[in-house]
């Protein structure tokens, strides 16, 4: 009976191990080196060797570009496409349902690396509505709402990543103030379509971290915003009942069992 709780014990050690090295390979799109990652998660240079060299056999991770580090690897993409699939089909029905009580249309967003991308949306069934395609916007996350409450979500080196792209150093420190201060409350700060705007609150899951939106006409908005939150909060806590919902990276939001409490030496 011991021998087995020990191999159930090293099991989720390893499992542990594994999911730290491709937390900070997430964090570093660019790539990390063995020794760089050995350091970041406090293992030794041998003992990641051995588990991403298992990982690289199953396609998580790969070469870097420059062939001097690793990054996270094919496989993920795989997964992370099955795990939007799902969601989608979990959140659809909440989505009309939203759409309808508001009259307005309603999306369901993620980042796609720096990008914020729609995966999901429902259209108005309104004379003047506000239409958009899935995919990636043309426009920086933060200026989104949607882009804005995901980031108030993210572990606080991956947020800063996202706006150094965009801001210097002084700035960035401003903005993530603003984007904490706001990020159930989330509002475009981009005029980049005319007439058009939008509000939005994160959505954490065990599918993966979403933002909720909804986007109008902007001549709609005057005394709607409260009755709009409320809507999108409602929304959101259905969602996160029905799929369960999780801490953030930046513990801000939700609720979570994890194996923080195993030891990774």
């Amino acid at each position: 009976m011991m021998a087995v709780e020990s191999d159930r014990t090293i099991g989720i050690q390893v499992i542990a191990r594994a999911a730290a090295i491709l937390r900070q390979l997430g964090d570093h799109p660019d790539g990390l080196s063995l020794a760089s990652i050995a350091k970041r998660v406090g293992l030794a240079r041998s003992t990641v060797q051995r588990i991403m060299q298992s990982l690289e056999a199953e396609g998580f991770v790969e070469l870097s570009a420059q062939g001097h580090g690793f990054r996270l690897g094919p496989m993920l993409s795989e997964l992370v496409y099955r795990r939007q699939a799902d969601i989608v089909s979990e959140v659809r029905p909440l989505l009309e349902q939203l759409c309808g009580e508001l009259g307005e249309t309603v999306a369901l967003c993620a980042l796609a690396g720096r990008n914020l991308a729609a995966i999901d949306r429902c259209i108005a069934e309104q004379p003047l509505r506000v239409v958009f395609p899935l995919g990636t916007a043309p426009v920086p996350a933060h200026q989104l709402a949607a882009g804005r409450s995901i980031i108030a979500e993210l572990p606080p080196e991956r947020a800063k990543q996202i706006l150094s792209e965009y801001m210097s150093e002084t700035d960035v420190s401003h903005e993530l103030e603003a984007i904490y201060r706001e990020k159930d409350i989330a509002r475009d700060t981009s005029n980049f379509f005319a007439g058009v705007c939008s509000f939005a609150v994160p959505l954490c899951t065990h599918l993966g971290l979403y933002s909720l939106a909804v986007v109008l006409p902007t001549i709609r908005v005057e005394r709607r915003e409260d009755a709009i939150f409320a809507g999108l909060r409602n929304c959101r806590d259905r969602i996160e009942d029905k799929i369960g919902a999780v801490a953030s990276a930046s513990g801000t939001h939700g609720q979570a069992t994890s194996l923080a409490d195993v030891p990774l030496r």
